[in-house]
């Protein structure tokens, strides 16, 4: 099975640019340079550069509203970015030694008995066993110690 990790879409983001809103309808934080580089923006994947402008605010990444849309904190560049393309291979920013992955269904319903901490060298291995399930349509790869939302992981089969 071919996977896809996806960053956030560009609608997604310039609609957070244009508003200065967050999923909730509070501004979103603005700092005026990253302390230092291990900022992962969810829009490029790329850590924001030290020194750069960046915004900080509480993602939900989901279209409906129900108990298992999650929302996590995320950073993203302060100027707009360019999207990174889908990759087959987890993002270079990833560098954690575990990551969280679980299963979500159509609906946007967690798929019970999905969720997991997955070592940074296992998770293609596992969002592939989740995503060969008929039940789960993507998989949610958050932080394994803040529940910070990173990209979403589809098949690309």
């Amino acid at each position: 099975m071919r996977l896809e990790f996806n960053a956030l879409p560009s609608d997604v983001v310039e609609a957070i640019h244009h508003t200065g809103l967050d999923s909730y309808g509070d501004p979103v934080e603005r700092h005026p340079s990253a302390e230092l580089d291990g900022m992962p923006c969810r829009h490029c994947l790329q850590n924001v550069p030290e020194g750069a402008p960046y915004l900080a605010l509480p993602h939900r990444p989901f279209r409906s509203r129900n108990p298992f849309a999650e929302t996590g904190p995320i950073y993203l560049c302060a100027d707009m970015c360019t999207r990174a393309a889908p990759t087959e291979v987890p993002p270079t920013v990833l560098q954690a030694d575990a990551y969280i992955l679980r299963g979500y269904s159509a609906t946007e319903r967690i798929v019970y008995s999905t969720g997991a901490v997955i070592p940074r060298a296992k998770l293609t291995d596992y969002a592939a066993e989740l995503l060969a399930r008929p039940e789960v349509a993507f998989v949610d790869l958050r932080s394994a110690s803040n529940n910070c939302f990173l990209c979403r992981i589809h098949s690309a089969d």
